[in-house]
């Protein structure tokens, strides 16, 4: 990752193949933790294991782009 996250950027694991969108809501050296941007979850993550999302979600959401769009655009 080119670029750490910092605290509100909107971020995906690369380890779980991007399946939830998450928000960075803090950060304690090498681990960020995250709160689901659509799905009720908390989780953390080492840093490099997150890639920074630069899209707008709520587009994606109300175009009906499933997460398989989603992966493509990441990876």
């Amino acid at each position: 990752m080119s670029e750490f996250p910092a605290i509100g950027d909107l971020v995906v694991r690369k380890s779980y193949d991007a399946d939830v969108i998450f928000k960075v809501v803090s950060l304690y050296g090498s681990i960020a933790l995250l709160k689901g941007v659509y799905s009720r979850v908390i989780a953390d993550a080492p840093l490099d294991d997150l890639v920074k999302v630069d899209f707008n979600c709520n587009e994606i959401r109300r175009e009906g782009l499933g997460f398989g769009i989603l992966r493509k655009m990441i990876s």
